[in-house]
């Protein structure tokens, strides 16, 4: 057993990395995975045994041990897909139940953030058409048609559709359904509040405790002159929950660069577990078992906290990657924090295994990883004099640690950069620890009735305080880099010259100089090998929109686009950004949409609601039809026989369906953009 403790942790916890990956992307059975590790691991019992016997280290009894996690991380993606249940909801005959309404009964787990018109929520199922099943789904009902807000726990059943959540309909556009069914939601239920029948039933949950604390704490808060805005973010800070908060104001704090103040993630608790290191010091001073008991203190407390703010899954993976730093601190070693984070994301994913893919959990990683290993390198370089100072100077070089370890992976996924992103958190991180303080005060004081109004209208006027500072941060544009193109081979090699930087910066020597160079190379040679792939593409693109047909041409890196109305700077943003970010190009025209085009030797010809289509001499190779042109399409088939049929989103679907039914019989190839997304030509 030793020698598996002579394998580093962190090659373990890769092993379990790589196995997790190849579990969620290839379709390895789990009684094949099963078979598979029962033999690997026969072969490490004889590998161990064999070298027992030699007392020798057996190189092959390591291998052994990295195929074992591998195959681990295979396992129990397999074991924590709800799909291999049998009582799951998908494998019942779902495809009837999306065709009619059907009786569903459930509990709510989990509110979400809403949208523009819809409240959101998880549920958990508990029967179909009085069949029990397990599986969680998205619950929306539209915002003008609730009522009161749903409370976690409670059970309801409703009459409605089970349906797929919607696919991305344009390019490069951001992918919900993908995004929920990393969370193992691959279903949706629309209905409206009306149509929801309460069972007077509840289910027990840490969930349901932990919405009763918050809900009783902001009923509480309610009593006094706090503004809707500042209740949404002494939620968003204190209790884990943004939901409230108004997208005006999220924006501020994503463009400034403050987005992870607004999220209970490891700034938080980590903010939470210097107070609790400071409040407790006393116990310190017994000598027998003093410091096991403040640290065991310390942790209950993180997880009471973790409780009250919901359990939601960057609150989760922070109070745990914080209570074994905990126990570092109180081991007192470096090495201990390096372990504390590495066994605290193998005890995740051993629990959670899709979470290596959430964005949160890697920057929450990335994040703290960089300030342990960057920040004291940077904080030797200059040795303030006094206590301001100081304080200054160790948020500036965390902020920066921190923003270097993340600049890669936050290119790749937002694609903007605030170059002032120091400022908001020089000024607001040094006081963040006061206003958490300051709030838990609040909220204590409020729940026992004792709180002052000119206490909270003091802590009222710290949040506008910061409110201030962020906007004006995020209104600062000419210093918000936007539109960054930002491939995964960028990716790859923007780690590999931020590690070869740092350790050329933390000792300097002519091997780390040339490991550099060869980074900074290979990033030259990445940005020509794209920019000419970038230059070179040239294509037509039907984007799905509804109100208003849409064509795109791609050439030069500049995106030309051609629509029936003007394009609103909404639909462009929604349209139009993922792609031209993507392919690194720029907008260069709206202009008014013709009848006929002619791209890569291919005619077009659009039909629109007039419902010309017999132009003389004309043999199209595509026909695009638009606005529901009142044609017969049996006859356009025949006059001008195309190859190819496409139908954009602005026409009934009931002439969708129809015009789908005469090409099906008709054998032409027929794409409605409403089902199978934008048609591109390349």
């Amino acid at each position: 057993m030793h020698r598996l403790l002579n394998i580093p942790f962190l090659v373990l916890t890769f092993s379990l990395i790589i196995g997790i990956v190849l579990g969620h992307y290839t379709s390895i059975n789990l009684r094949l995975a099963l078979i598979s590790q029962t033999i690997i691991v026969i072969g490490l019992a004889i590998s161990w045994w064999h070298a027992k016997k030699t007392f020798r280290n057996s190189h092959i009894f390591s291998v052994f041990v990295i195929i074992t996690f591998i195959f681990l991380g295979i396992i129990l993606v397999q074991v924590h897909n709800p799909k291999n249940s049998p009582n799951h909801y998908t494998n019942l005959s779902t495809e009837e139940y999306q065709e009619t309404p059907i009786t569903i009964s459930f509990y709510i787990k989990e509110r979400l953030k809403p949208t523009s018109y819809y409240e959101k929520y998880v549920i958990t199922l508990q029967s179909i058409e009085n069949k029990n099943v397990t599986g969680n789904l998205l619950l929306q009902i539209p915002k003008n048609d609730l009522q009161t807000a749903l409370i976690t726990g409670e059970s309801y059943i409703t009459y409605s559709q089970i349906q797929s959540v919607p696919k991305p309909l344009n390019p490069n556009q951001f992918n919900y359904a993908h995004y929920l069914s990393q969370q193992y939601i691959f279903h949706k239920v629309t209905t409206g509040f009306n149509q929801l029948i309460y069972t007077n039933a509840s289910v027990f949950s840490i969930y349901r405790i932990a919405d009763y604390i918050r809900t009783d704490i902001n009923q509480k808060l309610a009593n006094y002159h706090f503004t809707q805005k500042q209740l949404s973010i002494i939620n968003a800070l204190l209790l884990g929950q943004r939901q409230n908060i108004d997208n005006e104001t999220f924006a501020d704090y994503r463009d400034a660069g403050a987005i992870h103040i607004l999220a209970v993630s490891g700034l938080h608790v980590g903010i939470l577990l210097i107070i609790l290191n400071l409040i407790l010091t006393p116990l310190n001073r017994f000598r027998k078992n003093g410091k096991i008991i403040k640290t065991i203190i310390v942790i209950l407390l993180l997880w009471c906290f973790a409780i009250i703010a919901g359990l939601s899954p960057s609150v989760l993976r922070a109070v745990t990657m914080f209570s074994f730093i905990a126990i570092g601190i109180h081991i007192r070693s470096k090495t201990s924090i390096y372990n504390a984070l590495t066994v605290s994301m193998f005890i995740l994913l051993c629990i959670r295994p899709l979470l290596l893919f959430s964005v949160g959990f890697q920057l929450s990683y990335l994040a703290v990883f960089a300030i342990v290993w960057i920040q004291p390198s940077f904080a030797k370089l200059y040795r303030p004099r006094f206590y301001i100072d100081k304080v200054l100077w160790e948020t500036f070089t965390v902020t920066i640690a921190a923003q270097l370890g993340l600049l890669p992976l936050t290119l790749f996924y937002f694609h903007q950069f605030p170059l002032l992103f120091f400022i908001a958190n020089l000024i607001i991180i040094p006081v963040l620890g006061i206003i958490l303080s300051f709030g838990i005060l609040i909220i204590i004081l409020a729940e026992v009735h004792i709180l002052p109004n000119w206490i909270a209208s003091t802590f009222g006027g710290c949040i506008n305080a910061m409110n201030y500072i962020v906007h004006w941060v995020s209104k600062q544009e000419d210093f918000l880099v936007t539109h960054i193109s930002f491939s995964w081979r960028m990716l790859i090699i923007g780690y590999i010259l931020i590690i070869s930087l740092i350790f050329a910066f933390k000792k300097f020597n002519l091997r780390r100089i040339l490991t550099v160079i060869v980074s900074i190379t290979l990033l030259s040679f990445s940005l020509i090998y794209e920019k000419q792939q970038n230059s070179e593409k040239e294509e037509l693109v039907i984007f799905h929109n509804q109100r208003n047909t849409t064509l795109g041409i791609l050439q030069n890196q500049c995106l030309t686009i051609y629509s029936k109305d003007s394009v609103s700077t909404i639909s462009k943003k929604f349209l139009l950004n993922g792609y031209l970010i993507e392919n690194n190009s720029r907008f260069t025209a709206n202009k008014k949409l013709n009848n006929v085009y002619s791209y890569k030797e291919k005619t077009i010809l659009i039909i629109d609601s007039i419902g010309i289509y017999n132009i003389k001499e004309l043999h199209p190779d595509v026909v695009i039809l638009t606005n529901s042109p009142k044609i017969h399409l049996n006859r356009v088939i025949e006059t001008l026989q195309p190859k190819q049929i496409i139908a954009d989103g602005s026409s009934y679907r009931s002439y969708l369906d129809k015009w789908e039914l005469t090409c099906r019989q008709k054998k032409v190839p027929f794409h409605r953009t409403d089902k199978k997304g934008a048609y591109i030509f390349k």
